[in-house]
């Protein structure tokens, strides 16, 4: 029975998913990706991998596939397209934004678009020339979102200090185990938000969340204030 309980928990609903995430399905064959490639038409319909150590960058391409980073393998998409998921094995580090030369005034018109599930597990750095690995600028991932045991090195800006606006998420959102800072504002979170066991700090500020919140055991513990939405109220105590 004890077993039956903590499995009906949304922390194992995310772990499953993030056990069945961790082997993409079979697509056509996968090209591998160091440095900024050019295909036909800006678009391939294989599956990407980023070897392990090298940096890949996506300006402006779709993949018609999924992505793979493997360990230590560092992912940029500038405007980019994933019409799969997004699979991590211990990566390097991660920007997620939009193309720049489409941003202006308050908005970007070619922000990044993963329209997968996306699991970041176990991210060790960040990218080079920034301080924190980011989602940001209008970018979307339309399923679900794990992050999780993050180093003390690689601290997460998720729509914080974005010039152009924040991120959105359509489905759930797990934020668990992570030793580095991870920060979620000005975002959209398209169901259920789960933010606990963290040790870095953080911060939830000025979030739409359409689903229910649970925010525990996370120590330092983080701050919490301007959000709304159905979730909203259990961040209301300002530090959870």
């Amino acid at each position: 029975m004890k077993r039956a309980l903590i499995c009906a928990s949304f922390v194992c609903v995310i772990g499953a998913a993030l056990g069945m995430l961790a082997v993409p399905a079979a697509h056509a064959a996968t090209v591998n990706c160091s440095g900024t490639p050019t295909f036909p038409n800006n678009r391939t319909g294989n599956d990407l991998n980023v070897p392990a150590g090298a940096t890949c960058t996506l300006s402006n391409v779709t993949v018609g596939g999924d992505v793979i980073v493997q360990p230590g393998g560092n992912l940029v998409l500038l405007g980019a397209t994933v019409g799969g998921n997004l699979f991590t094995n211990a990566p390097g580090s991660f920007r997620i934004d939009a193309l720049s030369s489409s941003c202006a005034g308050t908005t970007c018109t070619q922000p990044s678009l993963i329209r997968g599930n996306a699991t970041f597990s176990g991210t060790s750095s960040v990218p080079a020339g920034f301080t924190k690995n980011s989602i940001c600028n209008g970018s979307r991932i339309g399923g679900n979102v794990i992050l999780v045991n993050s180093t003390a090195a690689a601290p997460w800006a998720i729509g914080s200090a974005c010039a152009f606006g924040g991120a959105s998420f359509g489905n759930d959102v797990l934020i668990q185990g992570n030793a580095a800072r991870v920060d979620l504002a000005n975002s959209r979170v398209g169901n259920r938000l789960q933010v606990q066991n963290n040790t870095g700090a953080g911060s939830i500020v000025n979030n739409t969340i359409a689903g229910s919140v649970v925010c525990a055991n996370n120590t330092p513990a983080y701050t919490a204030s301007g959000n709304k939405g159905v979730g909203a109220s259990a961040l209301a105590g300002g530090t959870c």
